[in-house]
């Protein structure tokens, strides 16, 4: 009787292992303590800022185990305005290296914002050569060099593109990446910087290998044959062409089709939601805030999926082993019902 009792146990602690919520950390601060890295090793999923290697990376490369992937953060399209900001050594040395002509400029001279305290540079092809090299060639390479050497490749498994979109045109109707004096032709535009961002990727992609985890944040389909997933950050997003129900619908279509490493990033308020969302499907992670870790009473048990997701009502449903998951889009709600 002990020994069935015992398998028994260990039975029910095999199911409860094999699966509960996919958890990924976006820590965008530059810097952690050796306390933070302790606490993030129970995420499968971790995305550092860069100059936590710079900062304090004899903490952070900890993080990495067989259980946690641990990703490295650069903001491709932005520098900061300044080069004297807080904690950011790398940032700032960077900002006094490159060439002013890399910036991306509107029809009126004027640096192009897209968010506040940083400028925006010139991604495309049309961006002008400094010393034989365009933007993306000069990042590309100090990137590789700084932030992604190979003297980490056995610390870290990935990078993490912010601001991955391949369109531009939609922030500012008066860029001028040519320099001419005249706002671009948005669809000439947006195809530069397409291709300027698919040259960029490709280029990591090519030096770090098949086996390099590479995620690019917003949610959209145009660069998947190069990243093996992406953020949707503050899910769900209702900018990828659809907007029933927050933009939950069109999310849910482009995520099952994204890559294996797909996060959906949400506020306190949608926290519950976005687990059950994340749920439905099999790809997704979910992350909360920034620099912040999913509170331990959301970490349940599951179990395996029992099949795949399916509607009742006005539910999206999905069976698991020990629960059922149950959203509602449209009131922006989500569960996990016991079993």
């Amino acid at each position: 009787m002990k020994k069935i009792f015992v398998l028994m146990i260990l039975l029910l602690s095999s199911i409860a292992l094999k699966a509960q919520i996919k958890t990924a950390v976006y820590w965008t601060a530059p810097t952690m303590s050796a306390e933070d890295a302790t606490k993030l090793k129970k995420d499968q999923l971790v995305i550092v800022d860069y100059e936590n290697i710079a900062n304090n990376w004899q903490y952070t490369k900890k993080i990495k185990s067989t259980k946690t992937k641990l990703l490295i953060y650069s903001n491709h399209m932005e520098i900061w305005s300044s080069g004297q900001v807080p904690d950011r050594p790398m940032a700032n040395k960077l900002w006094y290296q490159l060439p002013k002509e890399y910036r991306l400029k509107n029809k009126n001279g004027k640096p192009v914002i897209f968010w506040q305290d940083m400028w925006m540079m010139n991604i495309t092809r049309n961006c002008p050569r400094i010393n034989g090299k365009n933007y993306n060639e000069y990042y590309r390479e100090w990137l590789l060099k700084n932030a992604l050497p190979d003297s980490l490749n056995r610390d870290i498994d990935g990078y993490f593109q912010d601001n991955g979109n391949s369109t531009v045109s939609w922030i500012d109707p008066s860029i001028d990446s040519d320099n001419n004096g005249e706002a671009d032709n948005p669809r000439v535009l947006d195809a530069a910087w397409q291709s300027g961002m698919i040259d960029f990727l490709t280029t990591i992609r090519k030096a770090k290998g098949d086996d390099f985890i590479i995620i690019t944040n917003k949610g959209e389909k145009n660069l998947f044959f190069l990243n093996d997933g992406v953020m949707f950050e503050k899910f769900p997003n209702d900018y990828l062409g659809d907007h029933r129900a927050g933009g939950w619908y069109k999310c849910m279509q482009i995520a099952e089709a994204a890559g294996p490493y797909t996060i959906f990033q949400v506020d306190w308020e949608n926290l519950e939601f976005g687990i059950a969302s994340s749920l439905l499907l099999d790809n997704v992670y979910i992350a909360v805030g920034q620099n912040l870790q999913i509170p331990d009473q959301y970490r349940v048990p599951t179990g395996k999926p029992l099949g795949e997701q399916y509607k009742k009502g006005n539910l999206y449903c999905r069976d698991y082993e020990l629960v059922t998951i149950e959203v509602n889009p449209e009131k922006r709600t989500g569960r996990l019902v016991p079993r």
